[in-house]
C-alpha cells in the first residue's frame, strides 16, 4: 500500500508537467446522435480488473475484434500487466480519470489534475513511448463547464455512448442480450458501453459473447473507435448536404 501511495504522488507530480497531446483535435461536445449505419464500436470503462478484464480480452481476441478501454489511472497502477496486455492485443487505451471521482462536482484545477493524472498513470505503466490518450470519457458520463473547458484545454475528444450493456432492469444474460440488441437495432448501431471493473461485472462477462456473436451474425461492422468517428463525420457531412 505504501508503494502505491508513493507511486501515486509521483504520478500526480508528473501530471502537472505533462503537455497536452500535440496532434489531438479538440471536440468538447460529443456527438452520439448520428450513427453510421450498421456500425458499432466497443468501449469498456472502469478497468482494468483482474476478475473481468482478462475474460473480456480473451473473447475479443477470439473474435478478432478491437475495442477502446477507458482506464482508471489508479487501477492501471495496481494492475500494470493488464494495461500492457490491452496495448499488446492492439486495443485503444483511453483516459477515464485518475481516481474515478464525481468529476462534475470538482473545481477546474481538480478536474485538470484528474485528467493529467490519468494520462501520467498510463504513461508510467506503459512506458515513455506511449502516446498520451486523445480520447476521454468522464465517469458516469456526467459533464460540467469545468470538464468541457479542461477537455478543450488538453485537446481531448470527449466520448459518450449510445447503448449501455448494464442496466438494472436486466438480470440474466438473455435479458441483457435482448435489451442491448433491441437498442442497437433501433439506433442502427452506435457506441456500445460496457464495464470491466469497479463493481461485479459477472453478468456483463456472461452477456457479451451473446451480444458480440449476434452483431457479427447480423452483419454489423464492429470497428475501432477512430474508424467509427471517421464514419460518423462522413455521415454528418452527408446529412448536411
Amino acid at each position: 500500500m505504501k508503494k502505491w501511495f508513493l507511486l501515486l504522488s509521483v504520478v500526480l507530480t508528473l501530471a502537472l508537467l505533462l503537455p497536452a497531446h500535440p496532434r489531438a483535435v479538440a471536440a468538447v461536445e460529443p456527438t452520439v446522435s448520428v450513427v453510421p449505419d450498421k456500425t458499432v464500436t466497443l468501449t469498456f470503462d472502469d478497468g482494468p480488473d483482474p476478475r473481468f478484464t482478462p475474460q473480456i480480452l480473451d473473447m475479443l481476441k477470439k473474435r478478432h475484434l478491437q475495442a477502446t478501454f477507458f482506464v482508471v489511472g489508479r487501477n492501471a497502477l495496481e494492475h500494470p500487466d493488464l494495461v500492457r496486455r490491452i496495448a499488446r492485443d492492439g486495443h485503444t487505451i483511453a483516459n477515464h480519470t485518475l481516481t474515478h471521482p464525481h468529476l462534475e462536482t470538482l473545481k477546474p484545477t481538480q478536474v485538470n489534475a484528474e485528467l493529467q493524472g490519468g494520462d501520467a498513470a498510463l504513461t508510467a505503466v506503459v512506458g515513455p513511448s506511449f502516446a498520451v490518450p486523445h480520447f476521454f470519457r468522464p465517469p458516469r458520463g456526467n459533464v460540467s463547464p469545468a470538464i468541457l473547458t479542461t477537455t478543450e484545454q488538453l485537446n481531448k475528444q470527449l466520448i459518450l455512448w449510445n447503448v449501455c450493456v448494464e442496466n438494472h432492469t436486466t438480470t440474466t444474460p438473455q435479458q441483457v442480450e435482448q435489451r442491448v440488441m433491441s437498442l442497437i437495432h433501433e439506433r442502427h448501431g452506435g457506441i456500445l458501453l460496457a464495464h470491466d471493473g469497479e463493481l461485479d461485472r459477472t453478468l456483463t462477462v456472461q452477456s457479451l459473447p451473446r451480444i458480440l456473436d449476434d452483431l457479427q451474425r447480423e452483419g454489423f461492422h464492429i470497428v475501432p473507435l477512430q474508424t467509427y468517428l471517421d464514419a460518423q463525420q462522413q455521415s454528418m457531412g452527408q446529412h448536411a448536404l
